[in-house]
């Protein structure tokens, strides 16, 4: 039998003295009853504490003569210095012969992690969060590093965004729209980092679960397997492959162990959108823009006048920073490339219908930004400003267990020369324009976008 009943401090003092007052007859010895526990975790191989006492043993494990009544476990597995996973809480060992306690450790590091990307011209820190290339997470700079460790830090924050309509098992919480946050905490690390090179490729696996300071208010019950590829080859070496299986584990006993607002059973997350965020600062931010080409399913952001003293010797031909999509998800109907400024971002407020309409590219009257005529198309702007960019995917239908696939690409190019003059302003216009200056300027970084199939096919792991 599976037990994970926890209790408040107060209701577990009180029951504390209740169970142990059965036992206390002052007529005769005290006898308590004694039983074997049986201790798992995922992942395994975490250390038990026991009512504040070390017991030299990790999970799996049985624990013999544990009295009956109320104790405090703590399972603490560290991969590394900063990758630490731990699960705690009380739980009521039953008067019964056997008990079983299986959970599951949340953890790893969000914030000064050594975990790093370095292959090729890439160099990009990331955690066991899901955040990638995004200094905003770290103590550590430069967090998206090009190219190589003679360039500038291009990287301020990047990682997956979902937005969803919550379908109508899920009782009260029914037609409720629900968002991960752009910079609050939406994920949490579930295991070590499991790093990998075959040749001239480095692979970097983590895992995290959906989960944040606003329950409720923001998407739960998703795990994400996400899979970083970067390889030093000729062709390859500006690209920062990102493949992500998202997953419904709403239905997992473990996860709602955790997250205990999830319904039994789970709940269906219907008009699913999902897509990779990033947000590139080029040297100062306040100064960027950010715009599309639609043929290459290609999202970029670049100095607006080509020019930054903050980027060293690239100040005068900062890179342009670029998301393309290579694989998309499977039965997704609608794409949609869009950017907001970071005066749009709905972290800590009730702004989740915003959220998915942000994604869903069906931006309305009222809204912070507009929307643009072309149904691929969200928000796009000539303005100067500090913005994001995503290319987004749906609408989906994810049930309980269900999986979506899909993988995009980071990549980074030089402004092409002769196509532009340090310090003038070249402005997106309107992504629809095929002769647009900048499609000329970006002409490098289109050329890498188209080549992206190609090298996935022949690198991925």
């Amino acid at each position: 039998m599976r037990r994970r009943l926890r209790l408040p401090a107060l209701a577990v003092a009180w029951l504390a003295a209740t169970l142990w007052g059965c036992f206390d007859d002052r007529s005769r010895p005290t006898v308590p009853v004694l039983v074997d526990v049986t201790v798992l975790s995922d992942p395994a191989g975490a250390e038990i504490v026991l009512d504040g006492e070390a017991l030299g043993t990790t999970t799996p494990a049985t624990l013999t003569g544990v009295p009956a009544g109320p104790h405090r476990f703590l399972l603490e597995l560290s991969a590394a210095p900063t990758q630490v996973f731990v699960w705690a809480d009380t739980v009521i060992v039953p008067q019964e012969a056997v008990d079983t306690i299986d959970v599951a450790l949340e953890g790893g590091c969000r914030f000064n992690c050594p975990l790093l990307v370095d292959r090729g011209r890439i160099r990009c820190l990331f955690n066991n969060f899901g955040d990638t290339c995004a200094s905003v997470f770290f103590d550590l700079v430069p967090a998206l590093e090009w190219p190589g460790t003679s360039g500038a830090d291009y990287g301020a924050g990047g990682r997956l965004l979902v937005a969803a309509i919550l379908d109508d098992d899920a009782g009260a919480q029914a037609g409720d729209t629900v968002a991960t946050q752009v910079y609050e905490l939406a994920w949490v690390g579930r295991y070590p980092v499991a790093s990998g090179s075959s040749g001239r490729r480095q692979t970097e696996q983590l895992t995290y679960w959906a989960s944040s300071l606003f329950s409720g208010a923001s998407l739960l019950g998703l795990s994400v397997s996400e899979t970083l590829v970067a390889v030093d080859s000729a062709g390859t070496e500006d690209v920062l492959f990102i493949q992500l299986k998202v997953q419904n584990i709403s239905d997992d006993e473990r996860y709602r162990d955790l997250y205990p607002s999830v319904p039994a059973g789970g709940y269906t997350f219907r008009e699913l959108y999902l897509g990779v965020g990033l947000d590139a600062d080029v040297g100062a931010a306040a100064d960027d823009v950010g715009t599309f080409d639609p043929g290459l399913d290609l999202a970029f952001i670049y100095d607006a006048d080509f020019s930054d003293v903050q980027l060293g010797d690239f100040a005068e031909r900062p890179a342009l920073v670029g998301l393309a999509t290579v694989e998309p998800p499977a039965g997704a109907t609608r794409r949609t490339l869009t950017l907001w400024r970071v005066t749009d971002d709905w972290d800590g407020e009730d702004r989740q219908d915003f959220a998915w309409r942000l994604l869903a590219g069906r931006l309305r009257s009222g809204d912070p930004i507009g929307d643009h005529p072309s149904p691929d198309i969200g928000h796009a702007s000539d303005d100067l400003a500090d913005y994001r960019i995503t290319e987004a995917y749906g609408p989906l239908q994810l049930a309980p267990g269900d999986t979506i696939e899909m993988t995009v690409a980071l990549v980074l190019a030089e402004p092409v020369a002769g196509t532009f003059t340090p310090g003038a302003l070249v402005l997106p216009g309107d992504p629809t324009d095929p002769d647009r200056a900048i499609l000329n300027v970006a002409a490098d970084l289109r050329a890498l976008a188209a080549d992206l199939p190609v090298l996935w096919a022949r690198y991925r792991p």
